[in-house]
């Protein structure tokens, strides 16, 4: 944890207690394998790879956005729910799978390489039959008398086999070029389909993985340019009793409200995510602090002037409001530690009220 950031969180919101149960229970000493297998079978999650991999970067330290998730759903098995792997699954596993793409470029470069293989046979063979021909040619070209006759015949047999070699190898090329430029596209989908992973499908916004990976970015930018670095955290307020009040569907129309009023705020370098819930990430790369409140603020104030009419009636009186806290990366800070304080300063911002901006209080003291 930052230095910096040292009061508290809110009781209950990390389940610190619960997880360090869970953790004594577990052989420290004992290898990073045997400890995830060790969280697996207390949490009564089937050893299957992408659980097995979540957690290995849990226990290994891997510091991300998911991490506190991860404890708090542990914890929560800790407590007597049974779901945790279903939890896990549609929180970490389920939201990355995208096999579409790939089973569909497998299933294209099966078939193109069924393809290659027959014109590679009919090449061979052209060819073959080709060297036959020369080689009766030249046995016969070698008689003490040659038949005229017989000569046209082979040079015609030698032009046949030739032009079938040659349109043999003709087709072949334009296969293989035609294979590349498959294989061109195929590598595009995929990596449009490693993009579309790190996207929130209900926003289009960065998901926790885009997040983690912008956010990764941008301190290693910071080390090694030295230029500021910031992020602000968001936080619908009274979103809960808005979606209990009007439903779900309502609650996602006014997630994308507030995305797109995040984008439209946002400068042209912030990296803006939504990393679960109700709460959205902005990513302030070259920022200092005092210029970060002012972006904060910025968002803030176009969320609130937000037209919810569309969704809630024309009766509708007043908008939406978001929370904001604003953290600096300071030498020292690992991601970890910037998104503590990030918290902290949000909290700090829904008990003065909500509908504000609050930036590190350490840094502002």
């Amino acid at each position: 944890m930052s230095p910096h950031c040292t009061r508290e969180l809110p009781e209950g919101s990390l389940g610190a207690k619960n997880l360090a149960a869970a953790l004594t229970a577990i052989d420290l000493s004992a290898s990073q394998g045997a400890a995830v297998i060790g969280l697996l079978e207390r949490a009564r999650v089937p050893p299957q790879p992408a659980f097995y991999k979540l957690l290995y970067d849990y226990v290994s330290g891997v510091q991300g956005l998911f991490s506190e998730r991860v404890r708090d759903i542990l914890a929560e098995g800790d407590r007597g729910s049974s779901a945790v792997g279903e939890r896990l699954y549609a929180e970490f596993v389920e939201p990355y799978e995208s096999h579409e793409t790939v089973e569909r470029a497998i299933a294209r470069i099966t078939e193109r390489l069924q393809t290659l293989d027959v014109l590679l046979t009919q090449s061979v063979r052209a060819s073959a039959a080709q060297s036959a021909s020369l080689a009766q040619a030249s046995a016969h070209f070698g008689a003490p008398t040659l038949d005229t006759g017989l000569v046209r015949d082979w040079v015609g047999r030698l032009q046949a086999t030739h032009e079938a070699m040659r349109q043999a190898n003709v087709t072949l090329v334009g296969e293989l070029q035609a294979a590349q430029a498959e294989l061109d596209g195929t590598r595009a989908d995929i990596e449009r389909s490693r993009e579309s992973v790190r996207r929130d499908p209900l926003t289009g916004l960065a998901n926790r993985g885009g997040l983690d990976q912008a956010l990764g970015a941008a301190i290693k930018a910071h080390h090694a340019s030295g230029a500021p670095l910031a992020c602000a955290v968001i936080d619908i307020d009274h979103f809960k009793s808005l979606n209990d009040r009007y439903g779900h569907q309502v609650g996602d129309e006014v997630l994308r409200i507030v995305s797109r009023a995040l984008l439209a705020s946002a400068r042209s370098g912030d990296v803006v995510g939504r990393p679960g819930g109700d709460e959205f990430l902005v990513v302030l790369p070259a920022t200092d602090l005092p210029t970060a409140n002012v972006v904060a603020d910025r968002i803030r104030s176009a969320i609130a002037d937000a037209d919810l009419r569309g969704v809630l009636g024309a009766g509708t009186l007043g908008g939406i409001t978001v929370s904001v806290g604003v953290a600096p990366f300071r030498p020292g800070d690992s991601l970890r530690s910037l998104l503590d304080c990030a918290d902290r300063s949000l909290y700090a911002a829904k008990r003065q009220g909500r509908n504000r901006v609050v930036v590190d209080l350490a840094e502002a003291a």
